[in-house]
């Protein structure tokens, strides 16, 4: 096939010498511009994939503890749980019954999709105490209550905010289930 402009046939040496001197002219062009334009050099680009790869092992890790930490809550053993207004931080409602704990952290069960954290203002707190183990030569008299876990809820949003005190465990986890079912604790 003939290029119409110059008459040279497509597959010519002469082509194919051009279409190579044009891509070389236009690669030459492209890097001293590609730091204008912000096109991130391949080590960057390789550096942000690890970071991101690592955050995401990093919050498996976090989500499969959490799990393990709420599958292995003993409600028999909670002694209370009180909630409390976010903003006033004035207490909606100290509850003991467990079974009644249980049936409004049970949606948690079943949840292990992340949010991010919520824009919205802070609802509700729900603080979970339990009495501290017993220790071989202790009184029971003097054994104490730890906050074992704390949700917060967030107004209009089904983002709950999940902390676990004794380990310092921090997760926002999405389900309109849960944020309703600890709702039904303060109302």
């Amino acid at each position: 096939m003939k290029n119409r402009r110059k008459g040279i046939s497509s597959t010519s040496p002469e082509a194919t010498a051009r279409l190579a001197l044009g891509a070389l002219l236009a690669a030459a062009l492209a890097l001293p511009l590609a730091g204008c334009f912000g096109i991130p050099d391949p080590d960057e680009i390789a550096g942000k994939a690890k970071e991101a790869a690592s955050q995401a092992e990093e919050l498996a890790s976090q989500a499969q503890e959490l799990a393990g930490t709420l599958s292995s809550v003993e409600w028999g053993k909670v002694s209370r749980l009180v909630v409390k207004d976010a903003s006033s931080g004035e207490v909606v409602r100290e509850v003991t019954d467990q079974g009644e704990i249980e049936r409004a952290f049970a949606p948690l069960s079943d949840e292990n999709g992340l949010a991010s954290a919520p824009e919205e203002p802070a609802e509700y707190i729900f603080e979970l105490w339990q009495p501290e183990t017993i220790k071989a030569g202790q009184d029971a008299s003097d054994a104490k209550e730890y906050k074992g876990l704390e949700a917060t809820t967030y107004e209009g949003s089904p983002v709950v905010t999940l902390e676990m005190s004794p380990i310092g465990l921090r997760l926002h986890i999405s389900s309109q289930a849960a944020a309703d079912s600890l709702r039904g604790l303060a109302e």
